[in-house]
């Protein structure tokens, strides 16, 4: 205090302004990391191939599926070992996800010199590419850009053909590997000769090349819709992706885990800044924690959230953030409670769906209802038949049969109101009856179909609510 009473007026003001200027540069440091760190999650989210998204951390289902895919590389560039393979999983599961994490490893390990891969990458769309013409040219495309050779636009399907068989023979020689990724696989078995698929595989069977085949579909039987002799190519090996269940007992697989990895930084996003990046994920979890994001949460994941359904929500959840004040650096709850509440109310669309069911599907809805409220979320068709049973206390009789049962639950499957949890997503024929499945509707949703439905019976809103079926049957 005294060395400031000496110093001439100037100075003081001199050092005071500099220490306003530093408090201005501290706030603006802290506005800047806020809006970096917003700038760089959405980057992750939204844009699967770029650098942000390999810092995402995979739950440990995706993470194993991950290493062996991996693998299946690895023995394909050092092993020349070709291979042919299915990922198979619900839509917005993460598949595509995955895959190009695979790549991404991969590719960093493999190729060396940039101007000169060892490892190529063909990707193909069953939306984008599914005209064979169409595809075998975006392949010769996709081969002379990543390994620097001449393109032609203007060739036929012939030449492209033989293009294709040409340039594989090549690439061995040379001691290069090409992974086809053929995303939504079934659209390809649409066309009456399966061309594409039949060329792509009966490569593998050749010594002059070296390639792995990825299809990925969210068909469980797609295998069932290949040709004979594209069945015969394939190597029958399978990858199968599991969803998220609202009754999950490993923490790590709960919808809590996956938002919470989706909104996390990770600890190389500022070396400089690591008070603050541990200030945003602490202010991640305390949100996450809270009763109310708690019970938004619950909510989601029992009408069937899937992870890239809570992409969307995280998202939304920065783009919150980044509305608020400057004074505001983490995330809080009610930025993550809005957002689910807003994709719940998306979720409304259903209503109209449930109210445009016969009752005999309604009925398998409900059941599958009561058997959650007891704590089995996850159940078969023959609990769901044994549940009405016990209630009823009659045989079904003159109501209907236990094939027409059956083709009430395969219809509200196809809508997506029940789906399988994909635990034994191979079986076929009567073993269909006792896979594994969810409900994907929540209770107010179907409180809300049956009150609006016109001609929905009063035991089914009292079944609902807890009341036995047979007193109201027994009136029939």
């Amino acid at each position: 205090m005294s060395g400031l009473l000496l110093m001439s007026p100037s100075k003081r003001q001199r050092l005071a302004a500099d220490a306003q200027q530093a408090d201005q540069r501290q706030s603006m440091t802290t506005s800047h990391f806020r809006d970096a760190a917003v700038g760089y999650l959405n980057s992750r989210l939204v844009y699967s191939h770029g650098p942000q998204a390999a810092t995402l951390q995979l739950r440990p289902s995706l993470q194993k599926v991950h290493d062996d895919l991996v693998a299946v590389l690895d023995s394909a560039v050092q092993l020349k070992q070709n291979a042919s393979l299915l990922v198979i999983g619900e839509p917005g599961i993460g598949k595509t996800m995955v895959l190009e994490r695979v790549l991404r490893s991969s590719m960093a390990q493999h190729n060396i010199e940039q101007d000169n891969p060892t490892l190529g990458a063909v990707r193909l769309s069953g939306v984008l590419h599914c005209d064979e013409r169409t595809a075998f040219q975006e392949i010769a495309r996709q081969l002379c850009s990543t390994f620097n050779i001449p393109f032609s636009r203007s060739a036929s399907f012939d030449d492209n053909l033989a293009f294709f068989k040409e340039v594989l023979a090549e690439l061995q020689r040379a001691f290069k590997t090409v992974v086809f990724v053929i995303d939504q696989l079934e659209a390809f078995m649409r066309a009456a000769k399966q061309t594409l698929l039949y060329n792509v595989l009966d490569a593998l069977q050749h010594s002059r090349v070296q390639a792995v085949v990825f299809g990925v579909s969210c068909y469980f039987d797609v295998q069932d819709m290949m040709e004979k002799r594209v069945r015969s190519r394939f190597s029958n090996r399978k990858v199968f992706l599991t969803g998220l269940c609202a009754a999950q007992q490993d923490a790590d697989e709960s919808h809590a885990a996956v938002l919470a990895s989706l909104l996390h930084l990770p600890e190389a996003f500022a070396a400089q800044e690591q008070n603050r990046v541990k200030q945003h994920n602490s202010s991640v979890q305390k949100a996450l924690g809270s009763q109310e994001v708690k019970a938004a949460l619950q909510e989601a994941s029992m009408a069937g959230i899937t992870p890239r359904e809570l992409s969307a929500v995280a998202l939304s959840c920065l783009g919150a953030l980044d509305g608020q004040g400057r004074q505001v650096v983490g995330l809080l709850p009610h930025h993550v409670a809005g957002a689910l509440r807003a994709w719940l109310q998306q979720m409304d669309g259903r209503v109209p769906a449930l109210q445009g069911l016969s009752v005999l599907e309604l009925c398998m809805l409900v059941a599958a209802q009561r058997l959650e409220d007891r704590g089995t979320a996850v159940f078969n068709f023959e609990m769901l038949l044994d549940e009405f049973m016990k209630a009823k206390q009659m045989q079904l009789g003159f109501l209907w049969s236990r094939q027409a049962a059956w083709r009430a639950f395969r219809d509200v499957l196809d809508q997506g109101l029940i789906a399988f949890t994909a635990s034994r997503p191979g079986s076929r024929g009567m073993m269909q009856r006792y896979l594994p499945a969810q409900l994907r509707v929540a209770k107010g949703e179907l409180q809300r179909g049956l009150a609006g439905h016109s001609h929905c019976p009063d035991f089914l809103t009292k079944w609902l609510r807890g009341d036995a079926l047979n007193s109201y049957l027994s009136l029939a």
